[in-house]
């Protein structure tokens, strides 16, 4: 039977979501051939501190900017769970949702260098391709040495450099994309917005007046 097309995946805590998550991922899918990509904020994360806002208010902002940039479409699953959000369970629920669709994981090359943390990591490449948002010029990020180790092999074996393997394949292949340096994180924003400065220009507007009228982050309602 052949494959229908790929489906993009992209999770985060997105607290909040900014442009350093959505232009890197725009340049990734479209170098990749992919048509779609689900932001999918995570309930609890399962590698970082709790999110500052609630999930409902962190699913709104993830609408706003799939209003905003049409690649995107909210999808709430991991929220809806309700437990700590571990990508492999999150992978084999969407598996079983798209038998025939392979499934591109976005990630950035930190976490592809991380990944031997991950929960039951051993298992991902059996359950989609990964996607990782990689600057030109950039070395890894320093992780411990056998991390560096196990990840030099596993690119040896499944890193491509021809994304239309990507639809020709349900899972098992690791595609380097070469993305727009954009430095900024949540907690540069966060931080901003605790001191009383206006980080535009970081975000896009909506989220910005989103923040402004809920009075997300800021010094009073601060956790």
């Amino acid at each position: 039977m052949p494959l229908s097309p790929a489906i993009g995946l992209f999770g985060g805590t997105f607290d909040p979501i900014h442009n350093g998550h959505i232009y890197p991922v725009i340049a990734a899918a479209k170098l990749a051939n992919i048509d779609s990509v689900a932001l999918m904020p995570n309930y609890i994360p399962a590698h970082k501190n709790a999110a500052q806002s609630t999930s409902q208010q962190r699913l709104a902002m993830i609408k706003l900017v799939c209003d905003e940039y049409p690649l995107f479409y909210p999808e709430p699953w991991e929220i809806e769970q309700s437990k700590v959000s571990y990508s492999v369970e999150t992978l084999l629920a969407f598996r079983q949702r798209h038998p025939h669709s392979p499934i591109c994981f976005f990630i950035g090359s930190d976490s592809l260098y991380s990944l031997p943390k991950w929960h039951r990591w051993q298992e991902l490449l059996g359950l989609c391709h990964f996607i990782v948002c990689q600057r030109e010029h950039q070395t890894p990020p320093k992780a411990e040495e056998n991390n560096q180790i196990i990840m030099q092999r596993i690119l040896a074996k499944h890193q491509i450099t021809q994304v239309a393997l990507l639809q020709q394949k349900l899972a098992g292949y690791i595609y380097l994309a070469k993305t727009p340096e954009i430095n900024v994180s949540s907690s540069q924003i966060r931080a901003l917005l605790v001191k009383g400065q206006n980080p535009q220009g970081l975000l896009p507007s909506a989220i910005y007046r989103y923040i402004e009228q809920f009075k997300l982050y800021q010094q009073s309602t601060n956790i």
